[in-house]
Order: C-alpha cells, then sequence, then structure tokens
C-alpha cells in the first residue's frame, strides 16, 4: 500500500504521541508498504520551538521515512484559543500539501481539528482516511471540570469527525465503548490496537551515574515522568515529597520531563528537599533514570476516568518495576495497572496515600509487581503486534471496509521470523 500518515507529533519529539507515530510509519515501511509523512514544528511537551526550525515546510527523509514538516502556531497545552490555533493551522497547511497518491491516510489525534480539515480533503480526493485516535477530547474535557457550551461544542465536533471518516482505530477496549456509546461511531468502523513500549531494547547509559548525578545518595526514588499539564494533577507528588520531608522518609520523588505547568510545579514545590525536578531526557537517559527507579508513579487528576490511556505505562511495565497509580479507583489507568498485576492503586489528590504505597513498596519485596508487569507487555504491549493490526485496519479501508482475507505484510515476516 501507499500509506500517508498525518500527525504533528514525531521524533526527535521523546515523549507522548511522537514515539508511536514515528514507530508506526517505519513499522509499516519495513513491512513493505510505501509510507510518507507529514509533520509539524517539533515542540512537545515543552511547547516551543526546540530545534530552530523556520521556513514553511522542509522535507527530510528519517530512518528511511520521507518527513515534510510545515510550520504551524504553537500553542500552550490544554484546550484554549492557543490549542485551536495550532491544531487549524497545522491541518490547513497539511491539507495544502502534495500528497501524491495514497491508498489510505492516517490521521492521528491528537490533534483533532488537524485530522478533520485533513479528512475534508481526503474525501473530497475520495482518499480513505482512518483517524488513529490517542486521547479523548470530549472525556478529557468534562473530567477536568469543563461542561459548558465549550465542552458540548468539542464533544459535537469530536463526534463529528469520527463518524465522518472511513474508520477509528483506539488504544483501549473502553475507549472504543465510548467511540460507539457516545459519540455515536457505527461499531463496525471502530478498531482496537494497543500501544507499546518504545524502549525495548536501545542503548542505555550508565544507571548508577544518573542515579548519583540527580538523586545523590537518596535510598528511595520514586519517579513521575512525561508531560506536566492539568491532567497530571502533579501537585499532588509534590506535596507527597512535603509529606515525606515532614516524615523524615527516606523517598525522593522525582518529576522527569516538561510541560505546560512545570514551572507553576517548580514553584509550588520550591524548597522542598524530597523532590527533585528532571528535564527531558534523550532516550539512553530515559532508559537509564526509569532503571535507577525503586517506584514508578502515575498520577492523575481526581475525576479523570476515560479521557486517555497514560503513554508512560508502555514504558513503565516493561522495567520490572512496581507501579504505584494515583487515579480514580474505576479510570481506565487504574484497569490497566490492575491488569498487569504491575502494583497499588491509590485515590488521587491523596499525597499521604501515595507516599504511604510508595514506603511500603520500598520496604517489602516488590518484584513480584514489577513481573506482573513485564510479562503482561511481553503477552499484549509488542510493536509487531500493534502495527500488524493497524495495517490490517488500514488495508480494510483502502479497500472500501472489505475485510481483508490474506496475511499483512508484516504477519507474513512474522511467521518467517518464527520458522
Amino acid at each position: 500500500m501507499n500509506i500517508l500518515i498525518v500527525g504533528v507529533n514525531y521524533t526527535p519529539e521523546v515523549t507522548g504521541i511522537a514515539p508511536y507515530t514515528t514507530a508506526m510509519a517505519e513499522g509499516l515501511r519495513n513491512a513493505g508498504h510505501r509510507v510518507r509523512v507529514i509533520t509539524g514544528v517539533p515542540h512537545y511537551p515543552q511547547w516551543e520551538n526546540f530545534t530552530n526550525f523556520s521556513g514553511l515546510t522542509r522535507t527530510e527523509t528519517i530512518r528511511g521515512v520521507p518527513v515534510r514538516r510545515v510550520a504551524h502556531y504553537i500553542g500552550h497545552g490544554g484546550t484554549g484559543l492557543g490549542r485551536i490555533l495550532q491544531e487549524v493551522s497545522f491541518g490547513v497547511m497539511a491539507a495544502l500539501q502534495p500528497w501524491g497518491r495514497p491508498d489510505a491516510v492516517l490521521c492521528v489525534s491528537p490533534a483533532l481539528i488537524a485530522s478533520g480539515i485533513v479528512a475534508a480533503r481526503a474525501k473530497l480526493t475520495r482518499v480513505p482516511v482512518g483517524v488513529w485516535v490517542q486521547d479523548l477530547y470530549s472525556n478529557g474535557m468534562r473530567e477536568i471540570g469543563e461542561r459548558g457550551l465549550q465542552s458540548r461544542l468539542l464533544w459535537r465536533l469530536e463526534s463529528g469527525v469520527l463518524r465522518f471518516v472511513d474508520g477509528v482505530s483506539v488504544i483501549h477496549d473502553r475507549f472504543a465503548r465510548h467511540v460507539t456509546d457516545d459519540l455515536g461511531v457505527p461499531a463496525e468502523r471502530v478498531s482496537v490496537s494497543r500501544n507499546w513500549s518504545h524502549l525495548v531494547g536501545g542503548e542505555t547509559a550508565d544507571v548508577h551515574e544518573i542515579r548519583r548525578r540527580y538523586f545523590g545518595n537518596a535510598r528511595v526514588v520514586a519517579l513521575h515522568t512525561g508531560n506536566m499539564g492539568a491532567k497530571q494533577g502533579l501537585e499532588n507528588v509534590v506535596d507527597a515529597a512535603r509529606l515525606a520531608e515532614r516524615r523524615g522518609s527516606d523517598v525522593v520523588f522525582g518529576l522527569v520531563g516538561s510541560g505546560s505547568r512545570r514551572e507553576i510545579l517548580e514553584r509550588y514545590g520550591r524548597g522542598v528537599k524530597n523532590l527533585v525536578f528532571v528535564p527531558s531526557l534523550e532516550d539512553p537517559e530515559y532508559r537509564a533514570i526509569l532503571k535507577c527507579a525503586d517506584v514508578l508513579i502515575v498520577n492523575e487528576k481526581p475525576g479523570l476516568r476515560e479521557s486517555a490511556v497514560p503513554s508512560k505505562l508502555t514504558s513503565y511495565f516493561v522495567q520490572g518495576t512496581p507501579v504505584v497509580a494515583a487515579t480514580e479507583a474505576d479510570s481506565v489507568t487504574a484497569d490497566e495497572v490492575r491488569t498487569a498485576g504491575a502494583g497499588p492503586v491509590v485515590r488521587p489528590g491523596r499525597p499521604d496515600e501515595l507516599l504511604d504505597a510508595v514506603e511500603e513498596l520500598a520496604g517489602s519485596d516488590g518484584t513480584q509487581f514489577g513481573a506482573n508487569a513485564q510479562r503482561f507487555a511481553a503477552e499484549n504491549l509488542t510493536a509487531a503486534s500493534a502495527i500488524s493490526r493497524v495495517e490490517r485496519w488500514l488495508r480494510t479501508l483502502s479497500r472500501g471496509g472489505r475485510t481483508p482475507l490474506q496475511p499483512t505484510a508484516s504477519e507474513r515476516l512474522s511467521e518467517r521470523s518464527m520458522r
């Protein structure tokens, strides 16, 4: 197939959606397809042009994949005017580029508005188009307390875009239920393909040196990594570190990464001795800092249940390290951590419970939790299986919805490798 992937996030961004879009493009190319990518200015999670991209477009080849970057406005996270301008400007620029003659277009959401603009061009030119959903905007707005006109408009937009395209691929079964039951997309047009860990293999920096550099002689290191935005509610982790200091606890909490609320969190946590902020790291150092942790943390704002599956979980599970999830008991994140047997779930916004859980894991043998998570990742979260499912879905779209009867290219490669 000739496949065009359109997504605002791509390498060299090292966190969030970019690693998945990058790996999908490269995996489909390695399976024998002709793949091209239209993407945006590298900006996440800093929300700034960190590569000093200039001009309207730039074409490059990254690990064999032709990539066209287009200029766009860069917002500041959230769902305000800046984010809308970013998505509209990227979508318009992507729609105006030469596409060639793709058999299918794969849009990545976020960015939802851009996906709608690109889908409109695809429909006008009679090219099958699907959306690969990583986050659900309408759920996110509702769960962070936005229930007014803006929330209703966003629900209508998301429902309209996903019903307009030829197919929708989501990353979790609960996403699929929301897309069909709440957004009105016919179930036969919805596919599920889980994300995977992009940190399997690859170069790793010196683990002991990384731990010493950032955490000194700390006896217990508990890490939260990735985006520092509104959904993460990381004031809870700062408060847990403040409580650890008051208790004289051995636990040092690390917040690794960047995001729209990092500066706010740094001010909030100024002077807390049991708290360390670490910048976004390249993959070798990121792999090392995950390995140096005694406990890994996923933290969500109270009320969040359905809007996202934190991408950090796929990286956490392969480490063999116990995970503490501070999230609603009935959230997608809690389901994922429990299903993996990766560690305890505590209430969000309760720093005392978070600290208690970390101390309990550090004071006991958390090896079984780590082993459970690794086994779950090996059985369910591999790139090969995800790419194969998306490949089959795209081939179905390219054939007008008819289910393909022959194995996909990646399935044939996998079969050969097992012989």
